[in-house]
């Protein structure tokens, strides 16, 4: 009988070695990686949790940095404001009388004064600044300062407006204010009268000074009233 402890042959030991090797290697490669896995997972700070690219739902709107220029909203230039007191563009500045004939009807809007005027001068003047509507008051009161009438508030704006001054026969009637109207270049007064019959005698027909406040866009250039042209009184005017 063969004794149980003989050796093995040769080749299956030859087996068994490298058997025994390949299993050493691969135990060597599970070692390297399960360290490598470990090393990552340090890598997050404790408790926070790791997102990967799944994590993020398709088509989930992306919000850009409050620094990037698509976060900063732009005007439109519809939306650029203009600063106060600046002049938009295309925009025409005030103060020009234009040289077109205003359309026929009511050209004044406000009435600055309507007052008593026996015994002042005839006049029909357009200040077109106050120096000048300084001048006509001055021709015009120059010998009776006294029925110069208060001026309201507020001022007349020059810029936009001038002041038509014209004296107002209103015949036997007390007038209670007048209006101004153009029709082309000739200037029309209309006054409003009591409604009442006038006396049987007139002895001393009413004569009232008006003093209207146009814009200068709605005055002729060459206004005429009664065929007569704007002038400046003065202390040798007649009544």
């Amino acid at each position: 009988m063969a004794e149980s402890n003989a050796r093995p042959p040769a080749t299956a030991r030859t087996i068994l070695v490298v058997a025994a090797g390949l299993i050493a290697v691969a135990c060597v490669g599970i070692a390297l990686w399960l360290l490598l896995a470990d090393d990552g997972e340090e890598n997050h700070t404790a408790g926070e949790p790791v997102h990967s690219v799944s994590d993020t739902p398709v088509g989930a709107p992306t919000t850009a940095p409050a620094t990037s220029p698509a976060a900063t909203p732009t005007a439109s230039p519809a939306e650029t404001a203009i600063p106060p007191s600046t002049t938009p563009p295309g925009a025409t500045p005030g103060g020009t009388r234009t040289p077109a004939v205003p359309a026929d009807g009511r050209v004044d809007t406000r009435t600055i004064s309507f007052a008593e005027a026996r015994g002042l001068p005839k006049v029909f003047a357009v200040a077109e600044s106050a120096a000048q509507d300084a001048d006509v008051l001055a021709g015009v009161f120059a010998g009776s300062p006294n029925k110069r009438p208060a001026e309201p508030t507020p001022a007349t704006d020059f810029v936009r407006n001038v002041v038509v001054t014209v004296t107002v026969d209103a015949g036997c009637l007390d007038p209670e204010g007048a209006r101004l109207f153009a029709t082309g270049n000739r200037l029309r007064l209309d006054v409003r009268l009591p409604d009442r019959s006038p006396p049987p005698e007139c002895l001393a027909p009413y004569i009232r000074l008006a003093r209207f406040e146009v814009p200068r866009a709605s005055l002729p250039q060459r206004p005429v009233l009664d065929g007569k042209s704007p002038s400046t009184p003065d202390a040798n005017s007649r009544p």
